[in-house]
């Protein structure tokens, strides 16, 4: 088994005819399968499907869980469109056997969308999961290194993330879907996982979408900002500037927004009323579609919620082309830890081949679009010995990233609070892009996008409200044409910070925090509970000033307390013994 589940009972199955049953049960949990669709054109009646869809939703009692399985194309629309009666709660990536290519003019295929959703308005309710540790085909140790922290995690594995990599699906046979949801949901009062399969009832029809892009050719405008064609920065508010570019001028545009969830901005409200909010996006949005080339791609991030949303607004102006998923933290710590973001993919009429497709590529664009085969660890040591034995461990890279991560160290950042990893930026360039082209981001910030889009040798555009952000990103950009790395390790400690989390002072650990962490579960088999700062101070052997001052919060004084520990797990041999032994209990 992949995944363990604290289940109060696991969940029988039952088929269900269709969305009309007149058989539906009150407090049970239901799995809808949709056909994996490609694109809206190949959707029979989507309208209608969609308005099925949400009168069964509206039929179901209101402790009702749903789970809906299709392509993100299928799945962003019908969430759009969600009754008021629902609660959207999770997009899960699940991941696809073999990927595949239908069109040069997307990436290839690696994952179908599992949107849960329910009738109440609380959190979810389900069953504590963990995931299985993975492990490196060629060192068998675990894929992550998880060094001096082993203490704080479980024997088993991971707490289950919004993106499903440990299994794989071939689309037609989705049993460790069903199974996993039985496990998932099997805690009261649901009893039944109800299986409706529409698969047969709603085939994609197959819709041939190959046209000859150079019939737009014509439409095409020359790029000039007030007489400027070369690349540039502004300091100015983006929707304004906007306004002033050319229609039909640009050859990729990028945008990762504010997200209004309270960032602390330089000078930048991140925290303003939900309509207002998307009221603004749709603006920007509508401004990105007009100015972007007939064939070319406007690329947004976000988080899956407001990608939603973002869909909703493109898809009124352009062509849908591709649902990235990005896997950007290593590793999960909350119940189905939301995982990632979505990269949405838009054209004007019909997409161009990518680049991305293009068999000459520079050596930078080579190292973007390839990454390591899946579950390859990266310790030095193991690429090392797979280089000198000629290991195949790279492949091209498909629609699901697993390989990049947020920056976590101050040594890697600048003074902005939500700084993208430059591989991320170099990627998404260089799929999109080739040389010579113009890379536009409204929202440029510290210049990670324009930065990058200079080391590949693109023309770039970004605006910048901020500044100080501003004046960031001109500075590196010197810094690179002085031959600097302006992603290199800084020596200052950044005033911005990506969370609320308080930042510690640097100083020096007279004891280190894991034996402290330790210490304190000590106490905990002591006292039989999970101890207070007052336990710690009577029966700790260190002073109690070193817990206040090493650790951000109690919660991670208390953190191994939590936890069993990874106690002979970093050998997949040992690993799977310790599986066996508990599965024979």
């Amino acid at each position: 088994m992949s995944h363990l589940s604290e289940l109060e009972n696991r969940l029988s199955i039952r088929p269900i005819g269709d969305l009309y049953d007149s058989t539906i049960s009150t407090e049970n949990v239901y799995y809808i399968k949709f056909p994996y669709y490609s694109s809206l054109e190949d959707i029979p009646n989507i309208d209608t499907i969609i308005s099925d869809l949400n009168s069964f939703i509206e039929r179901v009692n209101d402790n009702a869980t749903i789970a809906i399985l299709s392509s993100p194309v299928f799945i962003a629309n019908f969430l759009s469109q969600l009754t008021n009666k629902a609660f959207f709660k999770l997009w899960i990536g699940v991941k696809l056997k073999n990927p595949y290519s239908i069109t040069k003019k997307q990436l290839p295929q690696h994952h179908a969308a599992l949107a849960v959703i329910t009738r109440y308005k609380d959190a979810l309710r389900h069953a504590k999961t963990r995931i299985a540790y993975t492990f490196c085909p060629f060192c068998e140790k675990t894929t992550k290194d998880y060094g001096g922290k082993k203490h704080l995690y479980h024997e088993y594995g991971t707490i289950m993330s919004d993106v499903w990599r440990d299994i794989a699906i071939d689309y037609k046979n989705d049993e460790l879907i069903v199974n996993r949801l039985c496990d998932i949901f099997g805690i009261s009062p649901y009893k039944t996982l109800n299986y409706i399969d529409l698969t047969k009832k709603y085939l994609s029809l197959d819709y041939n979408s190959a046209v000859n892009t150079n019939t737009y050719i014509n439409k095409v405008e020359f790029f000039s900002y007030k007489g400027n064609t070369t690349s540039t920065i502004i300091n100015d508010d983006c929707l304004k500037v906007l306004k002033e570019l050319p229609s039909n001028s640009v050859d990729f545009c990028f945008a990762d927004p504010p997200y209004n969830v309270d960032k602390k901005y330089d000078c930048c409200d991140d925290d303003v009323d939900i309509i207002e909010y998307f009221d603004w996006c749709d603006k920007w949005l509508s401004e990105l579609a007009r100015i972007i080339k007939p064939g070319k791609t406007v690329a947004v991030l976000n988080i899956p919620q407001w990608a939603i949303r973002h869909f909703k607004c493109l898809n009124k102006l352009l062509k849908f082309q591709d649902w990235i998923i990005w896997e950007g933290l290593s590793v999960p710590v909350r119940m189905i830890m939301p995982a990632h973001y979505s990269v949405i993919c838009f054209t004007k009429e019909q997409a161009n081949d990518l680049p991305f497709y293009n068999l000459e590529h520079s050596l930078l664009e080579i190292k973007s679009i390839n990454t390591y085969k899946e579950f390859y660890c990266i310790r030095n040591s193991c690429i090392k010995k797979r280089k000198k034995e000629n290991i195949e461990d790279k492949t091209q890279v498909t629609n699901l990233w697993w390989d990049i991560h947020r920056l976590k160290h101050n040594s890697q950042r600048v003074d902005h609070p939500t700084q993208l990893p430059p591989v991320f930026m170099e990627r998404l360039i260089s799929i999109f892009t080739k040389e010579g082209d113009l890379v536009l981001d409204p929202f440029n910030g510290s210049g990670t996008t324009s930065l990058c889009a200079e080391m590949l040798g693109r023309k770039y555009f970004g605006i910048e409200l901020s500044p100080k952000y501003y004046d960031i990103a001109i500075q590196r950009h010197q810094e690179l044409q002085m031959g600097i790395n302006p992603f290199g390790k800084r020596i200052e400690t950044p005033e911005a910070k990506n969370s609320a989390v308080r930042r510690l002072k640097k100083q020096k650990y007279e004891v280190d925090k894991k034996t402290l962490q330790l210490e304190v579960k000590r106490i905990s088999q002591l006292i039989n509970s999970t101890p207070t700062r007052d336990d710690v101070i009577a029966y700790s052997q260190y002073p109690i000033k070193y817990y206040d001052d090493y650790f951000i919060n109690w919660g991670e004084v208390t953190a191994a307390v939590r936890t069993t520990g990874m106690q002979n797990v970093e050998n997949k041999k040992d690993y799977d013994l310790k599986v066996k032994k508990q599965n024979d209990k």
